[in-house]
């Protein structure tokens, strides 16, 4: 008959048992959390530090995860839901009430600081988007009205300080393509530039039209846009960054972005929105970071 185990053997193999059970568990060094840099607060942050509940999506985390339109982001952020064809964002059960796609919605959406009343720009490429915040819950105090049920940052990729450059191009079902690219770098020691273009056409719809002579419908785009970027400094207490971006599309029906084709020539109507938004503030060594390449350094 084999020997029972003794009181001493039984607790040195439990102790052992747990030793192990907690190292298996134990996160090691290269899989800690990802520091993810926000400016939810007007301010650069660490997201893990910020009071506010926020989801934020960054360029890398999109390219890793596949996310490329607001409808993926809002499958991956609590409380958010996104109507595509009327660009209608509701954040905890607040959104706009009306299909009127100029009018105020409870929540804010800001590209680069700058006030939108829609949000179709934060499901812009990767390549051109550096981050995108949902902050849920009232905003009213950073963002004004407009922001009941939350707000959205869209923050552009920056020109960088070496010369980068990158084209991205995609063939898909329904004579769907998409050709992208940017180039960034340096101008002398004080100015930076970037370029960005995108072209996305589906030739076929998801609708065949039986009518002789009438074009297929359901999702035909023809849409391209095209951003410039200068960034620089003005002696020692001065950064001056400009955006300026125009867009034009010929789509079929419905969704934004449409063509309006009441008349029957099938001519596309083109949109051209310029926006500069220089960006003065005063260079403050002491101060948190303010340019793109001293925020990825800190």
């Amino acid at each position: 008959m084999p020997a029972m185990p003794s009181a001493r053997t039984v607790r040195s193999l439990t102790l052992l048992n747990s030793v192990l059970l907690m190292a298996a568990f134990t996160v090691p060094a290269f899989a800690q959390i990802e520091t993810v840099i926000v400016t939810a607060e007007r301010r650069v942050q660490n997201i893990q530090t910020v009071p506010v509940a926020i989801t934020a999506f960054t360029s890398k985390q999109r390219d890793r995860i596949g996310i490329t339109s607001i409808q993926d982001m809002a499958n991956f952020t609590p409380g958010m839901t996104y109507s595509t064809s009327t660009d209608r964002v509701t954040l905890r059960g607040i959104s706009r009430q009306t299909n009127v796609l100029s009018a105020d919605s409870g929540v804010a959406n800001y590209s680069d600081g700058i006030y939108q009343s829609f949000a179709v720009e934060a499901g812009r490429s990767s390549l051109g988007v550096d981050r995108v915040e949902v902050l849920r819950g009232p905003q009213g105090t950073l963002y004004g009205r407009n922001s009941i049920g939350g707000a959205i940052n869209i923050i552009s990729k920056r020109p960088t300080d070496e010369f980068y450059a990158e084209v991205r191009a995609s063939y898909e079902n329904y004579d769907h393509s998409n050709m992208e690219g940017t180039v960034s770098g340096p101008i002398n020691d004080d100015w930076q530039y970037r370029v960005y273009a995108d072209w996305e056409r589906q030739g076929l719809g998801y609708t065949k039209n039986i009518v002789p002579g009438m074009p297929e419908e359901g999702n035909v785009i023809n849409t391209w846009y095209v951003e410039g970027q200068l960034q620089g400094k003005v002696g020692n207490n001065l950064d001056i960054w400009s955006r300026v971006y125009s867009t034009a599309w010929a789509n079929g029906a419905g969704g934004p972005g449409s063509a309006a084709e009441s008349s029957g020539s099938g001519m596309p109507v083109t949109g051209a929105i310029p926006m500069v938004m220089p960006t003065l503030m005063k260079t403050d060594e002491s101060n948190q970071p303010n340019t793109p390449a001293q925020i990825r350094r800190a």
